[in-house]
């Protein structure tokens, strides 16, 4: 029997967890290695200089720096290791909470909600227990600008195609995938304006007076002080010369201390995620692709000859250096060898040739971040379709169409074929039915087929049109809006934004709830009319049964219902879409189940 996606994860969380063990062991002996080589250089150190041995002392000085440089350089490699394999257990563990629609713990991504965006509001897009929870595996900035992006706006046909191949294509990489996304969470993550200030440090204008005296200074003065450094340990020269030297190396420096400070200041916050954004790309760079899109992708990632992952590295280690200019090794070694106009230059040189590259590769890797979190989503769910997108565009049919925010084992699937210019579904029901949840089914459906995700379905075909819901509006005591009056602004929203080149698909439950019956009847019967005549087509919920009369004056309005049966003191629910008017009523017997009394 073929392992479940639950099973592989639980699995792989079981192996990261031991492998992270075996790291944090190899990384304690490190540590141990390094204490042992302080107290060893420092006996001998010590030793050799109570006896007077030279040789010895600068033995041990010269042994001790490449001993302790070799052994750092092997402890951070191990140590980011571990964290990336600490974050691949965390991914697989995150995965386990997913399949159990446990999504209390996941970014909810409400920084991206818009109260009147066309559906945000009705279909759970952002927010608790949200789409956006379920699909987000992103672990850069971009990442999860693109996929909320994704989420609010439809794409055009031949985007959603080359998007379906790209996350086909990922999906059945889930190594690739999870380590990516785990050398994405390797480093805290910046925010947008430090991003955006590192790109603003890169767009700078330099100027290249004086380059080339630096030059010239950093190669006479760093040699000059070497060389009177030895020349006074074997008593050739003063110490006073070496002394000297290195009063005047100071001076030198001191000119470039503000523009070094103003770089270390612009590129504090944001310089970390170059590491991750290295190690990404290095996976993409390495990394065989055979759909469009991620052809396209790649293609960028190189400048010339040099990858853009060793142009990442060398960026990321000029600035790694700039950042701890403040470290005594360092302005012991800034003071002899002028470190700093060595760094201020690569730094230049750098920017130079390399300023217009960085945020293409941000937005490359963000766009491939939102590829992989969706091709996660569609591993996660085997049992999802990828939608065909009709050439006709009021189109939407499904079979066996479910709630994706629902647990498999509580949703209830249901079958429709629905086209045709100004077409409306009337949808009557009893209260609890399923007419709301079925509504939001198929606009979240819409919604994930529209970005080239898997949708909830065995099968599903949607032309190209654009979502619009009105369910869920409230009053707003603050504006003095009533809940009628707010539904109205809302049904306005949506007539002004039904044009000629997409279709609109509406979703209105419960039409013109806040008003009284005749009212109600009159308002939802002149809005259907005016809907028929747009370009447009889509769903009305209604307990109004009169409505349905309105299959007899228009052509392409249609009566679907959902019912319930009443046993003893039960109320029955089978939440399947049926043709025809509802049949049955429930609100008096709930009435009563609520200690109401009703003749």
């Amino acid at each position: 029997m073929k392992e479940t996606a639950q099973e592989t994860y639980q699995k792989r969380f079981d192996e990261f967890k031991q492998s992270a063990k075996s790291l944090k062991s190899d990384s304690n002996t490190f540590s141990t290695l390094r204490v042992i080589l302080f107290i060893v250089f420092t006996i001998t150190f010590v030793y050799a200089a109570n006896a007077g041995n030279s040789v010895l002392l600068l033995s041990s000085v010269v042994v001790f720096l490449i001993g302790y440089l070799v052994l750092l350089k092997k402890h951070q490699s191990i140590k980011r290791r571990l964290k990336v394999m600490n974050n691949l257990s965390q991914i697989n563990s995150d995965e386990i909470l997913r399949g159990q629609f446990n999504l209390s713990g996941f970014e909810d991504g409400m920084e991206f909600f818009v109260p009147s965006h066309p559906y945000h509001m009705d279909l759970d897009i952002f927010g608790k227990h949200s789409l956006y929870q379920l699909i987000n595996r992103t672990s850069s900035v971009f990442g999860k600008q693109i996929l909320a992006n994704w989420l609010s706006n439809h794409a055009p046909k031949n985007e959603i195609l080359k998007r379906q191949e790209a996350i086909k294509e990922l999906t059945s990489q889930l190594d690739l995938r999870q380590e990516f996304q785990a050398q994405g969470m390797a480093e805290e993550k910046p925010n947008k304006d430090s991003i955006k200030t590192l790109f603003n440090w890169l767009k700078e204008e330099q100027s290249t007076k004086n380059r080339s005296v630096y030059k010239v200074l950093m190669a006479l003065l760093s040699v000059a002080t070497i060389t009177s450094i030895v020349l006074a340990y074997f008593s050739v020269v003063a110490i006073g010369l070496p002394i000297l030297l290195i009063f005047i190396n100071i001076g030198v420096l001191s000119t470039l201390f503000q523009k070094l400070l103003a770089i270390t200041r612009q590129t504090e916050n944001g310089y970390k995620s170059l590491r991750s954004l290295k190690a990404q790309i290095e996976l993409i760079e390495n990394a065989e692709v055979k759909s469009t899109v991620l052809q396209e992708l790649k293609s960028p990632l190189s400048n010339g000859n040099k990858k853009a992952s060793k142009l990442l590295q060398e960026l990321s280690g000029i600035l790694d250096n700039l950042q701890n200019r403040a470290n005594v090794l360092y302005q012991l070694l800034n003071a002899i060898l002028l470190l700093d106009i060595f760094w201020y230059l690569k730094i230049n040189k750098w920017k130079e040739e390399n300023e217009a590259n960085l945020e293409e590769w941000f937005e490359v890797i963000g766009t491939i971040d939102t590829l992989m979190s969706i091709a996660g989503f569609a591993f996660s769910n085997p049992d999802y379709q990828y939608s065909e997108i009709a050439d006709t565009p009021h189109t939407i049919r499904a079979e066996e169409l479910g709630h994706p925010l629902i647990n498999s084992n509580k949703r209830v699937s249901n079958n429709f074929d629905f086209s045709g210019k100004g077409g409306v579904c009337l949808i009557t029901g009893s209260n609890m039915s399923g007419k709301s949840t079925f509504l939001r089914t198929v606009g979240i459906n819409c919604v994930l087929g529209l970005m080239g995700a898997p949708v909830c379905a065995k099968s599903m075909q949607v032309g190209e049109l654009k979502v619009f819901t009105s369910m869920r509006t409230q009053d707003d005591l603050e504006e003095s809006v009533s809940s009628f009056y707010a539904e109205l602004k809302r049904l306005k929203q949506l007539i002004g934004q039904i044009d000629e080149v997409r279709p609109t698909l509406f979703m209105i439950d419960e039409v013109l709830k806040g008003t009284n019956s005749d009212d109600r009847h009159k308002g939802a019967t002149a809005l259907i009319k005016q809907l028929n005549k747009t370009n447009a087509f889509g769903f009305v919920s209604t307990h109004d049964i009169v409505l349905g009369n309105m299959t007899n004056e228009l052509a392409g309005v249609k009566n679907y219902s959902f019912n319930s049966t009443i046993t003893g003191n039960e109320i029955h629910f089978n939440y399947k879409l049926t043709p025809g008017l509802c049949k049955s009523f429930n609100a008096t017997k709930l009435m009563q189940l609520m200690g109401i009394e009703v003749e």
